[in-house]
């Protein structure tokens, strides 16, 4: 299989509990009427499983529940003799509260064979594997987007999205970064995501759970010492929601933990507005595809 049209392989949705699930299904059913669904199935590495299983071709695509796809990607084809046909592929996305382009919540391309033999989150037999896919799993991270991931929906869906990213980005392989030495060790580019993530989005429903999600998982990683496994589990996820959001006023909660990581982790986190967030996506630099195997680093 050294080419093949991506209309021609099996596209599987994996949903849990993501409040539009139903709105994007019925989208994607649309786009890609053979399309697949997964539905309810606990833990990260076992709803894949349970993805590639119902897949009928060799390589698949896998869309999330919170994930709108672009049908210009149905158009395209795949070369694996441009990138390594046993690795994950995946493509970029947009963020619906801060406008930010990368992989998270993108479409994936799964080779069978290496999702079937994958042990992470649930499964994971490492500590490294226990938080994501990136660490025991090979990549291909690229460059192009071919969809939005709608995370604002409902204050819970929002302020998950962020605290999860909130704990993965202040990790390495696996592991809190020290405080000490958090803005040395981690990568220039996630650095700028998780700022990202922290300041903008208040002009989108919603989107102040969202930044106030990011703030509070990276704070919760690096300087509250919390179980960051609970990111893994989504039941956990819903405790860790109404533990930092019942009865609170989210603008000063935001003001709180926004001062505390600038002066202690020294992050350059922005109060911004509504109008200002507006302002901050209008003026990011506009994205263009290239190939559809453009590595991102290249």
């Amino acid at each position: 299989m050294d080419t093949v049209k991506v209309c021609d392989l099996d596209f599987v949705y994996i949903s849990f509990k993501e409040p539009n699930k139903e709105e994007n299904w019925a989208d994607l059913k649309n786009k890609v009427p053979w399309a697949k669904r997964v539905d309810g199935v606990v833990g990260f590495d076992s709803a894949h499983k349970a993805a590639a299983e119902l897949a009928e071709t060799d390589f698949f695509i896998s869309v999330d529940g919170d994930n709108i796809i672009d049908e210009g990607f149905l158009l395209e084809s795949l070369d694996f003799s441009l990138t390594n046909p046993t690795a994950v592929h995946r493509w970029r996305a947009i963020n619906s509260v801060n406008g930010l382009i990368y992989g998270n919540g993108g479409i994936v391309g799964w080779p069978k064979d290496t999702c079937l033999n994958m042990k992470t989150h649930e499964n994971s037999v490492t500590e490294e594997n226990q938080v994501d896919f990136c660490w025991g799993v090979p990549h291909e991270n690229l460059y192009n987007t071919y969809s939005k991931t709608i995370i604002h929906s409902t204050p819970q869906q929002a302020f998950v999205a962020g605290y999860r990213e909130g704990v993965k980005m202040s990790l390495d392989r696996g592991k809190a970064i020290p405080a000490g030495n958090f803005k040395r060790k981690m990568w220039p580019s996630n650095l700028r995501k998780l700022a990202i993530w922290m300041s903008v989005g208040a002009d989108i429903q919603n989107g102040k759970y969202a930044m106030l999600g990011a703030r509070t998982g990276c704070y919760d990683t690096v300087l509250n010492d919390t179980d960051i496994l609970k990111v893994s589990n989504l039941d956990d996820m819903e405790s860790v929601f109404q533990q930092h959001t019942k009865d609170i006023d989210i603008d000063q909660q935001l003001m709180m933990y926004g001062e505390s990581i600038r002066q202690r982790l020294d992050i350059p986190v922005a109060e911004y507005d509504n109008y200002e967030s507006e302002f901050f996506k209008y003026a990011m630099a506009t994205h263009k595809n290239k190939g559809v195997q453009t590595r991102e680093r290249e």
